[in-house]
């Protein structure tokens, strides 16, 4: 079977970081060495220096701002989740044994109650929403 210039191109980023096996890597020099023009090209492409990364502070900064923006949407998350499920507790009722239970008629304490936490998780919620914190 001829070896194409394709298939020669497909293993060339293996041979480039030595993680292919022992027979492929001298098939790829077996090649080279048949076609010096390539490997000419081949060698000023592996020799050419790679651009620097950025500076690792800025990756610093990008993953702390990344966590903050974890950590406050963890907390929207959660402040509407318990503003929703106080705000529907008052509405809550049980039927058993022939009888019906409304919070909101038969404890009207407990159920304002109720109604002023979601009330209190609902401006938090708003003021995490509108007010972002630079960083």
């Amino acid at each position: 079977m001829k070896i194409t210039e394709n298939v020669i191109n497909d293993l060339i980023p293996l041979y480039a970081v030595n993680e292919c096996s022992p027979d492929t890597r001298l098939l790829v020099e077996e090649y080279l060495r048949q076609n010096p023009a390539r490997a000419a090209e081949i060698q000023r492409i592996l020799m050419t220096p790679l651009p620097q990364s950025q500076p690792a502070g800025l990756e610093q900064a990008e993953v702390t701002a990344l966590r903050e923006a974890r950590r406050r949407l963890g907390r929207q998350k959660w402040l509407m989740g318990l503003a929703i499920f106080f705000s529907l507790l008052p509405m809550a009722f049980v039927y058993a044994n022939g009888q019906s239970w409304w919070l909101l008629r038969d404890a009207p304490g407990s159920a304002a109650v109720y109604g002023v936490i979601a009330l209190i998780l609902w401006v938090a919620y708003a003021r995490e929403r509108q007010h972002p914190r630079s960083l």
